[in-house]
């Protein structure tokens, strides 16, 4: 037998499993549906007002038979909504998929090195009572940026279209996270106190939300997850001045820095139905990650 012979027989065998498998269920809903009517009827015979019974069934037959009917028509409405939007979207090149890739691999590596070296910073150079905190952060926060590119090359270098869906959710989802643990890093050294507790809470609690809704709907809600971003981005700009007085002078600068050019990679991101403008709005992110890794090297005091 060749090889194609047994993967056609595989397949044959499948197909007659899962037919055999649906009608099982069908039968087995049957059979459920007849005992249901049996008993209905027995509960009408023995009723004391059996019209009353009997109206009172069909007016639950209505009204269960209507609500599946109204869900169903908002399903149909959901899946027409999804494709029409998969319809407008582009599909990116083999070329700009191994751009994407590079640069994000690119961004693995350089993540790893800007983690040892800021952690190394945080051992060397910081206080002996702020050290643990400085590098049990800055873990944090490293780590979450070597997954998230991470995550991101795989999206980008697989081709399946489900394993595409499922990193590029956990890409998204672990934006969030980096974005959490860079704020974590500065309310819980430099913004001590109830203003830093408080920020800290807006931004986890944010970034919660978003990890949430792009888990369970990943792109249907992209500029509701765009405005999250920029919102939990920037939201650091009520306390612009206490931070101006708290942090030295380059880690300030690196970190406005990297807000600005945060911003316009998400500008960059928006204009996907132009070529390689993804593959740019990730090169200007890693630009981004590496202003925010030289500001937390330079916040160590």
């Amino acid at each position: 037998m060749t090889r194609e012979d047994s993967v056609a027989k595989r397949a044959v065998r499948r197909s007659t499993l899962k037919s055999l498998r649906a009608k099982k269920r069908e039968r087995i809903k049957q059979l459920k549906e007849k005992y249901n009517d049996d008993i209905r009827e027995v509960s009408i015979q023995y009723a004391e007002d059996p019209e009353r019974l009997r109206a009172k069934y069909a007016a639950g037959d209505y009204a269960k038979s209507e609500r599946e009917r109204k869900c169903a028509e908002r399903k149909i409405q959901v899946e027409k909504r999804r494709i029409e939007r998969n319809s407008r979207e582009r599909e990116y090149t083999a070329g700009e998929e191994i751009f994407s890739s590079i640069v994000q691999g690119v961004g693995a590596l350089v993540s790893v090195a800007a983690t040892v070296l800021i952690i190394y910073s945080a051992v060397m150079d910081s206080s002996s009572a702020n050290r643990k905190i400085y590098i049990i952060t800055y873990a944090c926060f490293g780590g979450s940026m070597i997954l998230m590119y991470v995550m991101s090359t795989l999206h980008h270098a697989l081709v399946p279209a489900a394993a595409k869906e499922v990193f590029n959710r956990l890409t998204h989802d672990f934006i969030f996270l980096v974005l959490g643990s860079a704020y974590t890093c500065f309310t819980l050294t430099a913004l001590r106190g109830t203003t830093g507790w408080i920020l800290f809470g807006i931004v986890w609690g944010a970034s919660i939300v978003g990890i949430v809704l792009y888990s369970i709907w990943g792109n249907e809600l992209v500029i509701v997850n765009l405005i999250l971003y920029l919102v939990i981005g920037w939201a650091g700009v009520v306390l612009a001045g206490r931070l101006y007085h708290v942090l030295p002078v380059e880690c300030f600068g690196f970190l406005f820095t990297a807000g600005i050019t945060y911003s316009i990679s998400c500008v960059f991101f928006m204009l996907q139905k132009v070529k390689f403008m993804h593959a740019v709005s990730d090169s200007i992110m890693l630009m981004s990650s590496v202003y925010i890794f030289l500001a937390m090297f330079f916040a160590v005091v």
